[in-house]
């Protein structure tokens, strides 16, 4: 949540219904990435529908006041968090507390109507017209070249069965490009263009990518725990 908070600090946490598991989904301030996260609700233990923070960084901060491990493990200190809630039962304020130095800190939750969130509830997906695997060292290495170059813009050109990704800098005219196999040849050539920004928030891991011609690609990260994290990228808009 830590890495995903780099897209946008404001986060729901929202109960799905008729179902035991809790969604989140945030969408970047640009726009140019949105990402959808199913957990089971026993990961965030709340007792109200939903929860909302303005900043999560800021809670994090907070917990991490008292989070501090040491050599001996018997004596470091996991922080206790806790949730108030009104005569509604919505959480309103939540309480970071510290047994080791009898402290409290609290924190107001923010009304849900003023997070910023995706305007959908699932992203329609044309088409899947090719399928990429990038391991974590790969995207590790793309982010360095982006930085590297000032690079904006990213273009994806799927020909045969070869990704060629080209990073641009609108400015300067500075380009790097590199080459990556596909599993599965396209049955037709076809290339996206996108802002650089949505791929350089996205959380560190292994990625099986789902692309369509119709210019969108969605970003399932590889977990071995219950948590389902999809991340959306889609193309630049013409004016």
């Amino acid at each position: 949540m830590s890495e995903l908070a780099k897209i946008n600090p404001q986060l729901l946490f929202k109960h799905k219904e008729e179902s035991d598991d809790l969604t989140i989904r945030a969408i970047s301030n640009d726009k140019s990435v949105c990402y959808f996260l199913d957990a089971p609700k026993e990961y965030f233990n709340f007792e109200s529908d939903s929860f909302a923070v303005i900043d999560f960084n800021r809670v994090v901060s907070y917990y991490n006041q008292f989070n501090k491990p040491t050599d001996k493990p018997e004596t470091t200190e996991i922080p206790n968090l806790s949730i108030e809630y009104n005569d509604s039962n919505e959480a309103i304020n939540l309480y970071v507390k510290s047994s080791k130095y009898n402290t409290t800190l609290k924190h107001r939750l923010a009304n849900e109507d003023v997070i910023i969130k995706p305007q959908f509830n699932k992203v329609k997906f044309p088409s899947i017209d090719s399928i990429v695997n990038l391991t974590d060292e790969q995207q590790a290495n793309i982010n360095n070249m982006l930085k590297l170059i000032g690079a904006d813009r990213m273009k994806y050109n799927f020909v045969e069965n070869q990704l060629i990704l080209t990073l641009f800098n609108t400015k300067t005219s500075d380009t790097y490009e590199t080459v990556y196999e596909l599993e599965d040849s396209v049955e037709e050539n076809f290339e996206l263009i996108t802002p650089s920004s949505g791929f350089a928030l996205m959380p560190k891991g292994n990625y099986k990518i789902e692309v369509s011609s119709a210019g969108i690609m969605a970003f399932h990260l590889m977990r071995e725990d219950a948590i389902d994290l999809t991340l959306y990228i889609a193309k630049e808009k013409k004016n």
